[in-house]
Parts: structure tokens; C-alpha cells; sequence
């Protein structure tokens, strides 16, 4: 393929890329997943690296020049810094503990409530109270902490430790 057509190309992919992967990220920011967006975002982000690739190949002399000066380079080297950084900082599933922790958050949080509530040293209509001070919203339908917590657009590990928080 000519410069030209992959150029044509090239900026369009990375564009597109840029507006899925900002979005998607932001909405996982917020914790808010709507639909498949969380996969979208991960297995998508490779159309991104494709996309910049293919307009660095195409935008070489101009890219180049970045790194003739000063302050280009201290920005790229900053956040080749922080890449490096990010990934020796533990993160993610390693500060929950270890992988029974995991399961028996699971465990709890697809409880029955009726259950959850005597785990918890409490009743029904207590543990029911406790969600509805934390401002979560509550209906017959919704029969384990993991149903009221989505229903609810929240984080259900969060509504979980506040819940034993709160005995």
C-alpha cells in the first residue's frame, strides 16, 4: 500500500479508536458499563495501537521531529515514566486479596437477602433499611445484594462493604 491510501486510512481508524477508547473509558471511570463496553474497550484498544502505528509510519518526518525538542521529549518521557510506574504499583485484583476473598465476596453478594441479613447479625427488613439510608433503591424483585446494586447503577463490591461496614 502507498503512503497516500494508508494514510487515508490511518487517520480515520485512529480517530474512531480515540472517540471508543476515550468514552468507554470515561464510562469506566464513572463505573458505569453499559452493554459490552468494558470488552469493547479492551479488545478494541488494538484498532487504537493499529490506527497510531499506521499514522506514525505514515507521519515519520514529522514525527521525528518531536523528539528534537525539549519539551516534546519531556512530555513523551513523562508518561513513559508513569507507563513504567503504573505497572510496578500493585493494582486491580492483587489489593483484593487473595481468591478466596473473591469467592466469598461472590458468595455474599448473590446471597439471598433474607440470608445475607442473618450473616450480617441483622433481619430483613434491618439489612432493607441499611440499603435505603445509603440511598439505594429497593423492590420485591430484587433478591440479592448483587441485583440490588446493579439496579441501583453501583459498584456491588461497594454495597457490600458497606453493608458489613455498617453492622
Amino acid at each position: 500500500m502507498d503512503t497516500a491510501t494508508l494514510r487515508r486510512w490511518a487517520t480515520p481508524l485512529t480517530i474512531g479508536a480515540f472517540m471508543l477508547m476515550s468514552i468507554t473509558g470515561i464510562l469506566m471511570f464513572f463505573h458505569i458499563n453499559p452493554g459490552i463496553s468494558k470488552v469493547a474497550h479492551e479488545w478494541l484498544s488494538w484498532a487504537m495501537v493499529i490506527g497510531v502505528g499506521l499514522h506514525v509510519m505514515t507521519n515519520w518526518k514529522v514525527f521525528s521531529r518531536y523528539f528534537s525538542q525539549k519539551a516534546a521529549v519531556g512530555v513523551i518521557g513523562f508518561f513513559a515514566i508513569l507507563t513504567v510506574v503504573s505497572m510496578l504499583i500493585p493494582g486491580g485484583d492483587e489489593r483484593r486479596g487473595p481468591p478466596g476473598a473473591m469467592q466469598a465476596s461472590r458468595v455474599l453478594m448473590n446471597a439471598p437477602l433474607d440470608k445475607l441479613a442473618g450473616i450480617t447479625g441483622s433481619t430483613l427488613e434491618g439489612l432493607q433499611v441499611k440499603l435505603q439510608e445509603q440511598g439505594l433503591k429497593l423492590d420485591a424483585t430484587m433478591v440479592s445484594l448483587d441485583e440490588v446494586a446493579k439496579q441501583n447503577q453501583r459498584n456491588p463490591t461497594e454495597v457490600l462493604n458497606s453493608v458489613i461496614a455498617a453492622k
